[in-house]
């Protein structure tokens, strides 16, 4: 690696750091096209109140992008009321003219209690109805020994936190069993933040 590429990568890492509140890996495994958005604790921290700029984190300008996750990844995003945390085992970004437009996160929960418990510890946040969410923990008992053509079950639960909107996308095979794990989907729009502050 040059000095010059050096020095870029040092500011980069020292911009983010000052504008886009996150942690940042800067290059990587040469054979991962992945964005590289977690720092060396695999955590990375967003503010979602304010608009972020996709060059800044080293992302295009009008994309949907697959993040590189580590093992054990942490994400941390600032909410207009509040800081959402989390583990997660994939995740997306979405930018659209330049700024971050979504965060998709997902990851799987041992069984539906699991699932369910988790979604309503969130719901109050994420400005979901927590009643609603609790009553997946029912559907996924039920589709754990259901006698269907379906494979799959799945919900979808909408909400949001000021300009921060939200949801809630748990699914699940149908069929196999108590302790089927749970697929969560976690969304986060930030459209109107950015085009609120436009």
């Amino acid at each position: 690696m040059s000095l010059r590429q050096v020095i870029l990568a040092a500011s980069t890492v020292v911009a983010l750091a000052l504008t886009a509140g996150c942690t940042v890996r800067v290059g990587g495994d040469e054979d991962n096209d992945g964005a590289q958005v977690f720092g060396e604790e695999n955590s990375m921290q967003w503010d979602l109140t304010r608009p972020l700029e996709a060059e800044s984190l080293g992302l295009p300008a009008d994309k949907m992008v697959i993040v590189t996750v580590p093992e054990d990844a942490t994400v941390s995003l600032t909410l207009p009321s509040g800081t959402w945390s989390g583990r997660t085992e994939e995740m997306t970004v979405t930018t659209r003219r330049g700024f971050v437009d979504s965060v998709d996160l997902f990851w799987t929960e041992a069984d539906g209690q699991a699932a369910a418990d988790r979604m309503v510890a969130d719901a109050a946040l994420l400005g979901v109805d927590a009643a609603r969410v609790a009553e997946w923990a029912e559907t996924a008992r039920w589709a754990e020994t259901a006698d269907t053509n379906r494979s799959r079950t799945d919900a979808n639960y909408n909400g949001a936190n000021g300009e921060v909107s939200t949801a809630i996308k748990p699914s699940m095979a149908v069929g196999e069993g108590p302790g089927t794990p749970v697929r969560l989907w976690y969304m986060f729009y930030v459209r109107d933040v950015v085009e609120t502050a436009g």
